[in-house]
């Protein structure tokens, strides 16, 4: 008998050994890696360390495969899709990956304006009128509009108008307004101040831009409430209005403070740029159903609706006009587009919100499709929802008998 075959015998053993020990790692890499596809682990970022977090059960529909099916590569999307509750969730695919939200973003922005402004906050137009209007030296009076109101337009002009006829002045010398004065959306204050002049038919006046006001104060106009402003801005996907509301409420730097303060979404996910969601701004699937939990939230608390906020897919003017259409969800969809061209992020388009269903309440979602096929990606998005949903619930219609009407002049008050 060879005296070394114990020591062969040991030293193969051995190898074997080492050999299973270093395999290991690969194989619990590869499982999470199969987890993480089918969406069976969430990572979880934290004091710079990442946390593995179970799922309770498999999602029902495969997203991954469902754009593999297409031809797509399931790294450039992002879906998310759940119950209001969080416990049931129909889809995802790349839920804590971050995309380029769009405009996607004044969800965010949406939220925080009725948090820290509230519902029924109004824009201001003061209006002052200097010199004697007894007569003909009516001709002489010179009329100072001071406002910041986005939404400022021809119904503001016939409230000034019918105030001033009222005060017997038949001709103005000068029309003067403050810069940031717009009207009917023109954010040129010269061209603004034109267009009011126009509107107010008194004459040929002079046209000026001053932040001085002169004369006596004979007028304030009140804009339509804040939350049908938000549901204009929204429904249009209006980056004018958005810009404006945002200077109230800190600007993008301020979006992105409430969103890791008060929402706890992590820092490092969250990149805003601007409050209309144009140039570079990073959200992940999942940050976007934090944000519209939280707008649900505030929406009920003060009073509203998501559909008071937000436009319904396939009824309301905007955007989402001719979304959906055909796949069983008109009406039922109440959501925010997002679209951005190829020269940003190689371009987006972006859906998300709320579906009303009958038997599973109210399902949230997000789906981020990154590419410059915007058209194609924005069927796929209403394909895949329409899918989702179809498969594992039943739509609620929550559309107004008739179209709204955005902006109603009727809201437009005097003080």
């Amino acid at each position: 008998m060879n005296r070394r075959q114990p020591i062969y015998w040991i030293i193969a053993c051995g190898l074997v050994a080492i050999g299973i020990l270093t395999s290991i790692p690969h194989f619990i890499k590869a499982r999470v890696i199969v987890e993480e596809a089918a969406g069976l682990v969430v990572e979880e970022k934290g004091h710079n360390e990442k946390a593995k977090k179970p799922v309770e059960a498999k999602p029902a529909f495969d997203a991954a495969s469902w754009y593999a099916s297409r031809g797509e590569s399931p790294d450039t999307h992002g879906v998310l899709i759940e119950t209001l509750d969080g416990k049931r969730v129909l889809a995802s695919l790349n839920a804590a990956a971050t995309f380029n939200p769009a405009s996607l973003l004044k969800l965010a922005t949406s939220l925080v304006a009725l948090k820290k402004l509230g519902a029924n906050y109004r824009f201001q137009t003061r209006v002052f009128l200097e010199g004697d209007v007894d007569g003909k030296k009516g001709a002489q009076s010179r009329l100072y509009v001071s406002s910041s109101d986005p939404t400022f337009g021809d119904a503001g002009a016939s409230l000034i108008a019918k105030e001033l006829k009222a005060r017997g002045v038949d001709r103005l010398s000068e029309v003067v307004v403050s810069p940031e004065f717009c009207f009917n959306f023109d954010n040129s204050p010269e061209e603004s101040a034109d267009r009011l002049s126009k509107a107010l038919k008194l004459g040929n006046p002079k046209i000026s831009v001053a932040t001085e006001t002169g004369g006596q104060l004979i007028l304030t106009v009140n804009s339509n409430p804040l939350s049908d402003i938000l549901l204009y801005m929204n429904a249009r996907s209006s980056n004018f209005m958005a810009e404006k509301i945002g200077s109230l409420i800190g600007g993008a730097s301020g979006v992105q403070q409430f969103l890791v303060d008060e929402l706890k979404l992590p820092e490092s996910e969250v990149t805003i740029s601007t409050v209309s969601g144009r140039e570079h701004n990073r959200l992940s699937p999942r940050d976007l159903l934090t944000v519209i939990r939280a707008l649900i939230e505030e929406a009920k608390r003060q009073g509203l609706e998501p559909s008071d906020i937000m436009a319904v897919a396939s009824d309301d003017a905007g955007t989402l006009r001719r979304r959906l259409a055909g796949t069983g969800l008109e009406g039922a969809v109440v959501a925010k587009t997002g679209t951005l061209t190829h020269e940003v992020d190689g371009g987006m388009a972006s859906l998300a919100g709320i579906v009303y269903t009958q038997d599973q309440g109210i399902i949230i979602f997000a789906i981020m499709d990154q590419g410059n096929r915007i058209w194609d990606n924005r069927q796929m998005e209403d394909q895949l929802l329409a899918e989702v949903v179809n498969s594992q619930a039943r739509p609620q219609v929550v559309a107004s008998p008739t179209p709204r009407r955005l902006l109603p002049g009727t809201k437009v008050e005097k003080q």
